[in-house]
């Protein structure tokens, strides 16, 4: 029985730790420290001398394992060598541009994170400010992918949108998006509500496999019609997915492949497949806030992200991949996320000028698409 955003919930406590990137997660924001700072020698050229006065930033994480990797591989050792205190604040990406927006004259945050191409808004409205090069020296070492044309931070992060499978219920792996139609499968196939990132990704995808695009969208939507007979539920988090999974409602959905890793590492048998026409991308970065007080600081801390080191530990921890082109991976993980020149050429990015002046419109006819 075909269900819209929420249903049995039982393992959600479970599940909370994986709660993260989607760009427009419903939960309230949490705040959280750091914690005390360590002073210590700084271990590169231009970093604050251990006796100086701690500079200070607040930055925007997504919580959940993606947050506590931060925490540990980013923000400790970035407040050691760098003699700075970082405050973290939970904020999926839509509430990071809502709080921007409010606070555009007088800014709290100095670097906010973003996962649904809110940055693209974020610079068109001056909420967000151009980097240095002379400062973020490791972009150099970046896959050109990775870069933004017009000069604001880079990505530090690449996730992959694909399909996601139940290998108990599923022995045999799909291979195409249009797997998701197979009637083996009737029932148990779960979608993503257009709000979550991943969902309007799908809308688009499913548009391009008809014949449209992001400028002609009803061809998608069209298509996605024909799968609701299928449906187990719509719903809208992380945790929701999870769940669906957990108690085998959903055998097969589209989602993405740090997500993949992270529910089998909590012991579900899910794998991720990228579908044979390609896998829709997620640039996962952190801007600088216009108007920041300590802007040179937070370019800093965005440019520790990129070290080599810090995206291996990440990606090992999360499942998310490296944007920096000379981090190694163990192959068992490297098969699983976009890592590589050929995974990430694959890519197939979005067009986010044409989706920010349209999501309103899309996500009304989504809702009238999954009511009937």
């Amino acid at each position: 029985m075909r269900k819209h955003i929420g249903f049995k919930a039982s393992l959600t406590v479970l599940l909370a730790g994986l709660l993260l990137v989607t760009g427009c997660g419903s939960n309230q924001p949490q705040t959280g420290s750091a914690g005390n700072t360590t002073e210590s020698q700084p271990a590169a050229e231009g970093n604050a001398p251990s006796d100086a006065k701690p500079g200070k930033l607040v930055v925007t994480s997504f919580g959940g394992d993606y947050e506590k990797a931060q925490m540990e591989y980013l923000v400790k050792p970035f407040e050691k060598e760098y003699n700075a205190e970082v405050q973290v604040v939970t904020l999926y990406s839509a509430d990071a541009l809502v709080r921007l927006r409010a606070e555009k004259n007088a800014p709290t945050l100095d670097v906010v994170q973003f996962s649904g191409g809110q940055e693209v808004q974020a610079a068109k409205e001056g909420l967000i400010m151009k980097v240095d090069p002379s400062i973020l020296t490791n972009m150099d070492d970046l896959y050109p992918t990775a870069l933004n044309k017009d000069g604001y931070a880079p990505s530090n992060a690449f996730d992959a949108l694909g399909i996601i499978y139940n290998e108990n219920k599923i022995t045999k792996a799909p291979t195409s998006w249009n797997d998701l139609w197979n009637p083996e499968y009737s029932g148990h196939v779960g979608l993503v509500d257009i709000t979550n990132t991943f969902g309007l990704q799908f809308a688009v995808m499913n548009a391009r496999l008809a014949g449209g695009d992001e400028n002609n969208m009803q061809p998608g939507f069209d298509k996605i019609k024909t799968l609701m007979p299928n449906t187990a539920a719509v719903v809208a988090s992380t945790p929701e997915v999870g769940n669906m999974f957990a108690q085998e409602e959903a055998w097969i959905a589209p989602y993405d492949s740090g997500y993949a890793f992270n529910f089998r590492k909590q012991g579900q048998p899910i794998k991720f497949v990228s579908p044979e026409e390609g896998a829709m991308a997620v640039f996962i970065n952190a801007q600088v806030v216009e108007g920041s007080k300590n802007a040179k600081l937070a370019q800093e801390f965005v440019n520790y992200m990129l070290r080599p080191e810090v995206q291996k530990a990440f990606a090992e921890q999360t499942g998310f991949a490296p944007t920096n082109k000379t981090v190694q991976l163990p192959d068992d993980l490297a098969a699983v996320i976009p890592y590589g020149d050929k995974a990430v050429n694959n890519l197939i990015p979005l067009n986010w000028e044409v989706v920010n002046k349209n999501r309103e419109q899309w996500t009304e006819t989504w809702n009238k698409l999954i009511s009937k």
